[in-house]
């Protein structure tokens, strides 16, 4: 493998889009982020995956507008790797306060077997189609996408606070539409 003389060289051929330079940041740093990842989300196959996208989205980066990458490699990965590892950690917090809000009735007993589950499926189904369009899209893509209240505002054309309403009512339509076991 080749070996760089110093960063600036590595940079100009990472922007180059020289595999070797890609393969010698591959294998000097690897091991390395996957410590500083697994250190955040205290995951290991989350921290794996992390890194591994990071290296997917590093070897395509546009790099013509990356003039002001001139610094230490090292400090790069590290801040995009921790950065990516922050965001993973909010975004498993936002799914665990999600889950939390669907509250089952205390009568729920989880399904048995398949069929009961596909039963379940079924009337979740049902009563995700009795609710108004947009709600059921914005519940869609909170609850079955794992989209943030951003990205969803972003793609309905609707403002945060939009789709904050519209969670939390699709929500209780939800709870009471299951607890009245609608068919």
């Amino acid at each position: 493998m080749k070996i760089y003389e110093n960063d600036m060289v590595l940079w100009q051929q990472l922007k180059e889009r020289d595999p070797d330079a890609f393969a010698f940041i591959y294998t000097t740093y690897r091991k390395w982020l996957m410590v500083v990842a697994y250190g955040i989300v205290q995951n290991e196959t989350e921290a794996q995956d992390l890194v591994q996208k990071f290296f997917e989205d590093l070897w395509q980066m546009d790099w013509k507008n990356s003039s002001d990458l001139t610094g230490p490699i090292r400090n790069f990965l590290f801040i995009s790797i921790r950065n990516r590892s922050l965001n993973q950690v909010r975004a498993n917090e936002i799914q665990r306060k999600r889950y939390a809000q669907v509250q089952l009735p205390e009568t729920f007993e989880p399904p048995a077997n398949i069929l009961e589950n596909k039963e379940l499926q079924q009337q979740l189904s049902h009563a995700m189609s009795l609710l108004p369009a947009v709600r059921a899209k914005v519940f869609k893509l909170g609850y079955l996408y794992h989209y943030s209240r951003q990205q969803i505002a972003h793609q309905l054309g609707i403002s945060e606070a939009t789709v904050k309403n519209h969670m939390a009512l699709a929500l209780k339509d939800l709870r009471n539409l299951l607890k009245n076991n609608v068919h």
